[in-house]
């Protein structure tokens, strides 16, 4: 792309890439990058498509070692295209220090739920590295390492037998150690999920799910990410989190809007139920934990429609989160600044804390929430409950 966004020194990055996700953390400049999912679009790579040619900039902003691009860690919430798209190339013209992932890679049979072509690669990546560590665990180099996050009975397998425990993780797990190097200075990932019942559901319900907090000195700067998760394991993360005493990683400055905003994260149906209904625990979870001027952000394209059978972003789940966030501060990815000419959203921690590179000026703050509003008006007899322009 003509004009590179601002690289931060520590921060996040999530880039216009489609409905999918991408996000980049810098953990320290120059030197430790942390890529949260995939869905790098060839077409992109036109100079007239909105969409960012993710791979082209990851290459941009890494460090080298060895004359190579430079990742430290690559993590995939789960198997989906839209989350790995890309994967064989970025394996190609990146040097992957180590990778993260859940056992459902290892659940998905291509007779019963068959995995796009860069989800096999992956696979295969995966098990190259486990075949590399437990043949020599006590000197796992970079490129092979790899890290497994999550309750699964495939760990008691013959070939797991001498995995190295400390390259797993469970959910109440704190990860402190980025490609073997301790950052606990810099970077803390609190693992949430997936929880041992999530091996059996669907892909989206097995999402690996991460509280991310980014540090410098007394400045912190916190991120929760659940992939693709829907109300009821939602719901089952912040449970357990604030039953155990552990509120401190449901804080957030940044949200990654869950499924790229899909309305199954507050409108749900139970079997006992004709009809989904909207769900005012999750939402006031979501409220609750928010820091003053967080932003909520939606990795997708702009087009929000509640149509039987449509994909997110769905309209009801955008009227919901513009009702707990600050007038400017709900930011898809494809409206960014604009929808014409779309930016990777990019927050850099500062001794004030997280900061993002590029406000929504208040008028574009105040026309945006005012063309939802009318738009949820249109869909309904009730009125619009937000103060237009203003938040809530």
């Amino acid at each position: 792309m003509e004009n590179a966004p601002p690289r931060p020194k520590r921060g996040f990055m999530f880039w216009p890439v489609g409905t999918g996700d991408s996000t980049t953390i810098i953990v320290k400049d120059q030197e430790v990058v942390f890529q949260l999912d995939l869905h790098h679009l060839e077409k992109s790579e036109d100079s007239d498509d909105a969409a960012w040619p993710v791979i082209d900039e990851l290459i941009r902003i890494l460090p080298k070692k060895d004359g190579n691009p430079y990742l430290s860690v690559f993590a995939l919430t789960h198997p989906d295209q839209d989350h790995v798209r890309g994967f064989t190339e970025l394996l190609r013209r990146v040097t992957i220090g180590e990778i993260w992932h859940t056992p459902r890679i290892f659940r998905d049979y291509e007779d019963e739920c068959p995995l796009c072509e860069d989800a096999q690669a992956f696979r295969k990546e995966v098990h190259r590295r486990r075949e590399a560590i437990t043949r020599n665990p006590q000197n796992v180099k970079a490129g092979d390492r790899v890290r497994i996050i999550g309750h699964d009975d495939i760990l008691n397998e013959d070939k797991y037998k001498t995995f190295p425990r400390e390259r797993t993780s469970i959910p109440g797990h704190l990860i402190t150690t980025l490609d073997d190097v301790n950052v606990a200075e810099f970077f803390e990932a609190f693992v949430h999920a997936p929880f041992k019942i999530d091996a059996a559901d669907s892909r989206n319900n097995t999402s690996l799910s991460l509280h991310i907090t980014l540090k410098d000195r007394d400045a912190r700067g916190e991120g929760l990410f659940f992939g693709d998760r829907e109300y009821p394991t939602l719901k089952q993360i912040f449970d357990i989190t604030v039953e155990r005493g552990r509120h401190q990683y449901l804080y957030w400055d940044v949200l990654l809007a869950p499924h790229h905003c899909s309305k199954k994260a507050m409108y749900w149906k139970d079997d006992s139920q004709e009809e989904e209904s909207y769900r005012l625990d999750i939402m006031g979870h979501f409220q609750n934990y928010e820091r003053a001027g967080g932003h909520l952000i939606v990795s997708a394209y702009a087009e929000f429609t509640d149509e039987e059978g449509d994909n997110p972003p769905h309209r009801k789940a955008r009227n919901q989160y513009e009702k707990i966030v600050d007038a400017g501060h709900f930011l898809c990815t494809h409206e960014y600044p604009t929808k014409a000419s779309p930016e990777p959203i990019v927050f850099e921690l500062t001794q004030q804390g997280l900061m993002i590179s590029k406000p929504i000026e208040s008028s574009q703050a105040k026309a945006a929430g005012l063309a939802a509003a009318v738009a949820a008006a249109r869909g309904g007899a009730t009125p619009p409950q937000q103060q237009v322009g203003f938040g809530y």
